[in-house]
């Protein structure tokens, strides 16, 4: 079979950060969905974008996670693969640990945890200046997430500056500096000493954290796997949480009939949360890369083993061919469900930790500060460049305008 011929695109453009797709996204959306992509690291990549062909991606057996920390993986930052976290492994090993995660996630430690991050929220949100413009992500955000993900995995309020740290230092994207490729080493290596540091203490002293209680029933998994598993939460379950929960509070704050609407239904917020999540992506809309491992035709595209692919998460959550008027946030809306957390046996298995997040850090803004507003204009939101991850630099709102009279 032969290899369709078509421009290459850099991955990703030079386009100020957003709240919507890059245009690269767009740009193959409208020209046939399928493209060659190059990243900043490894080997060029087939970028796929319409749902029911991400779909296949995920689900089909001619594709495989497998051997992702490969050198020749397209990646955005120096070592956001390399190392082969636990969404590089192989099938068996993945749904043992699969296994091993979900079945730590009971029903009673997420009614737990979700009462511990409703305090935290309380307490995040009256660190915000109440007489001035406050900037929600660097106050409210961060260490929010950081605080939940402490309360899950044991992580002390000392320990999590460091941390959080560390994990945004393996998403820096490192393409234009050497120190920065350094850096990420450094983080990698700094966070996997951690790591090793923390299973050791809940071995000797257990406190009934997540760690503690993976150790306690989880006697089939190696120790590689267990650091696997906690490298994988932590680093997982800090930056996406954090600059999700931002964006989301931004387009909020942007949509003044959707505020308003969450403010007098709040039922709804469940909702409008996953409208959300499916039309904000993490970054530009991409997902992780797959390797072909046997030929198979895709969006009219022949691939041959050995190819990467990479399916476009954000941009087959917005196909007009499942999602009816797409950017629409509708929160009844009956559709397929979205890929913002993957799909099949690669959905995310921290989906509803991150969920529980977004919904408490929303309905807890609405319920303290109805009446929040930003406080610059629309045009003047900064966002940072430099992460594998899309975020805002910071959120300036106010808290204390009141409705017109």
């Amino acid at each position: 079979m032969e290899k369709l011929q078509c421009p290459m695109h850099q991955y990703p453009s030079e386009t100020t950060r957003s709240l919507g797709l890059d245009p690269v996204m767009d740009e193959v959306r409208g020209s046939g969905g399928v493209a060659r992509v190059q990243y900043p690291y490894g080997d060029a990549a087939w970028l796929v974008t319409g749902y029911e062909d991400v779909r296949t991606v995920y689900s089909k057996k001619a594709f495989s996670r497998t051997g992702m920390s490969k050198e020749s993986a397209p990646r955005l930052t120096a070592g956001l693969l390399l190392q082969g976290g636990i969404g590089s492994l192989d099938d068996s090993i993945h749904t043992k640990l699969r296994r091993v995660i979900g079945r730590e996630l009971t029903g009673a430690r997420m009614a737990t945890l979700r009462t511990a991050t409703q305090a935290i929220m309380a307490r995040r949100l009256a660190e915000l200046d109440r007489s001035a413009e406050s900037d929600y992500v660097s106050v409210v955000a961060k260490p929010f997430s950081l605080n939940v993900l402490g309360e899950l995995v044991g992580i002390s309020e000392a320990d999590q500056p460091a941390v959080g740290d560390w994990v945004s230092g393996l998403l820096t994207d490192a393409s234009e500096s050497d120190a920065g490729a350094r850096g990420a080493e450094a983080a990698l290596q700094d966070l996997g000493k951690y790591v090793l540091r923390l299973i050791a203490e809940r071995k000797a002293a257990p406190t009934g954290d997540f760690v503690s209680d993976l150790m306690q029933h989880g006697d089939d998994l190696e120790k590689w796997e267990l650091v696997t598993v906690v490298f994988a939460l932590i680093v997982g379950g800090y930056e996406s949480s954090a600059h999700m929960l931002s964006k989301i509070v931004l387009r909020l704050l942007l949509s003044p009939g959707l505020w308003d609407m969450l403010r007098e239904h709040p039922d709804r917020i469940p909702g409008v949360v996953d409208e959300l999540l499916r039309t904000i992506s993490l970054a530009g809309g991409e997902g992780l890369p797959w390797r072909v491992r046997e030929a198979v035709r895709v969006g009219g595209v022949d691939m041959q083993p050995g190819d990467f692919v990479v399916p476009a998460i954000g941009a087959a959550n917005l196909d007009p061919s499942v999602f009816a008027d797409p950017e629409r946030i509708d929160s009844e809306r009956m559709a397929k469900p979205h890929m913002a957390f993957g799909y099949g046996t690669r959905y995310c298995l921290g989906s509803q930790i991150a969920r529980m997040e977004l919904e408490v850090g929303v309905e807890t803004l609405l319920r303290e500060y109805p009446h929040a507003r930003l406080a610059v204009a629309a045009e003047e939101i900064r966002w940072n460049s430099g992460s594998a991850v899309w975020q805002l630099a910071e959120l300036p709102i106010n808290l204390w305008e009141k409705e017109s009279a």
